[in-house]
């Protein structure tokens, strides 16, 4: 519970109306009651503000009368994202270690742990302090698991795989799996080719349910701080995902692939092997990228990836084709008709 002063200089807003009113949860607008803050956060929501319930509406600039009271800020999605979390977040609180917990020998436990039934932990693991294991979670030998991390139910972690601080993992994800390599014998038997390197997840990564992380062939599989994945995701051997990249669903990264910081790429996206995405490049959905994106471009298609205007641009055509086709066989006839009176 915050009045909306204490929630304003959080969120940093403006205040417009009554700074002593209290709001105990965030809601959507269309849900919103009294007591609740919520977001407007387009023209559509803001000609209907004097239809919510809720005591305190996040909006953008400019300014607007309204019967509700105002939090004005420039980034009001961010804003209502920290008025959630500040409103809803709950406090750590330590719920200690299982009785059945399997631990290898050397393993190191940090203080302050939250370690379900069920666990399994391989020879040498290391667990920072603060971290949540749920049950059914598998982590390998000798990897190491960051401060204030969270691994919920029934995830698999390789050995040697190192996640930093503050990282999340949902159910069903499996980090480190051998990467998908095989090479052809004499007689075209497929001979496997041994993954040496290993998984890095760095701090506030967060990684989806139902994701599949490989290993790295010799360089390391790597995401960088901030990464968030969405689910069902795989990430082949020796992939690189830089600081802050976002990936929607049922996206899909070929082995070598390097991609940017800050980039956004879409559902159902798909690389080539060892093509490079730039800095703050953004992959539209259902886009297969088979060659290098420069930085900040955004490139869109079904087969292959191109600038997304252009594609735009190629679509709009692709409708007119049976139109221009027509056309041209009229001009191709009217053509033939006066070759054959000039002759």
């Amino acid at each position: 519970m915050l009045t909306l002063a204490q929630l304003a200089e959080i969120i940093q807003a403006e205040i417009i109306g009554e700074a002593t009113a209290i709001v105990h949860g965030a809601q959507a607008f269309e849900a919103a009651q009294a007591g609740d803050v919520t977001l407007a956060s387009d023209t559509n929501y803001r000609a209907r503000l004097n239809d919510s319930m809720a005591t305190a509406i996040i909006i953008a600039p400019p300014v607007v009368a309204a019967s509700a009271n105002l939090l004005v800020v420039k980034n009001p999605k961010l804003a209502f994202a920290r008025a959630i979390q500040a409103l809803h977040a709950k406090a750590y609180a330590a719920s200690g270690v299982s009785a059945d917990l399997l631990r290898g020998e050397g393993c190191v436990l940090g203080d302050e742990l939250s370690i379900h039934p069920r666990v399994t932990l391989g020879r040498n693991v290391v667990i920072g302090n603060r971290v949540t294991l749920h049950p059914g979670v598998v982590i390998g030998e000798g990897s190491r698991i960051g401060d204030d991390t969270v691994i919920h139910a029934n995830v698999a972690i390789y050995p040697d795989t190192l996640i930093g601080n503050r990282v999340v993992v949902h159910s069903g994800t499996v980090i480190g799996a051998d990467g998908f390599g095989f090479v052809p014998d004499e007689q075209g038997r497929q001979v496997k080719l041994l993954q040496l390197g290993r998984v890095i997840i760095e701090d506030d990564c967060e990684i989806g349910a139902n994701c599949a992380i490989d290993c790295g062939n010799f360089e390391d599989t790597i995401l960088h701080r901030g990464v968030k994945l969405d689910n069902f995701i795989q990430v082949g051997h020796a992939t690189e995902i830089g600081e802050n990249t976002v990936v929607a669903a049922l996206s899909g990264f070929s082995g070598g692939t390097r991609i940017g910081r800050n980039c956004l790429i879409a559902g159902q996206s798909g690389t080539k092997e060892h093509v490079t995405i730039g800095d703050r490049a953004v992959i539209t959905a259902k886009t297969a990228v088979i060659k290098d994106v420069p930085p900040g471009v955004v490139v869109g298609a079904m087969l292959p990836a191109q600038e997304y205007h252009l594609w735009l641009r190629s679509q709009a055509l692709f409708s007119k084709l049976p139109d221009i086709y027509d056309r041209l066989k009229k001009v191709e006839k009217a053509l033939k008709s006066l070759s054959q009176k000039g002759n």
